[in-house]
């Protein structure tokens, strides 16, 4: 028990801290409060253009687990990394560019002769790496 709240109370950082940084930068934000199905954050652009942010949050430098879903133009994902005692770090992604990246997870492991489980999919730590405070690939 004490496992699953310490992921919930990540998560719930992880979104309190994704939007304070866009309200930071100029964006308004609503938090969608519940199991929404496809986003955690409404958001306006300072340009007026909406779009969504589904939040992942993990305390640890490990493998990010993310479902498949169809990609979306008004849809963005920001993955926090929450170290204790450390600042958060943003990695910030298209939802074309992480479902492409989670479909080139998919064929690695396949590649490697290994069975993939599809509801186990996701990146590794090490591809975020890569959209570490990208912000620019929000709309603005």
């Amino acid at each position: 028990m004490a496992n699953q709240v310490k992921k919930y109370q990540t998560q719930w950082a992880a979104q309190f801290y994704v939007a304070a940084e866009l309200t930071r930068r100029g964006y308004l934000v609503s938090l969608t409060l519940g199991n929404a199905p496809v986003a955690d954050l409404l958001v306006v652009s300072p340009n007026g253009e909406h779009f969504m942010v589904d939040v992942k949050g993990q305390a640890t430098k490990n493998f990010w687990l993310i479902k498949r879903r169809a990609p979306r133009d008004d849809l963005f994902y920001i993955l926090v990394y929450l170290p204790k005692d450390e600042h958060p770090k943003f990695f910030i992604l298209s939802s074309h560019e992480l479902m492409r990246e989670r479909e080139e997870y998919r064929k690695r492991i396949e590649s490697k002769g290994r069975k993939y489980r599809d509801e186990l999919g996701g990146i590794n730590w090490s591809t975020a790496l890569r959209y570490e405070n990208r912000w620019d690939k929000l709309p603005r």
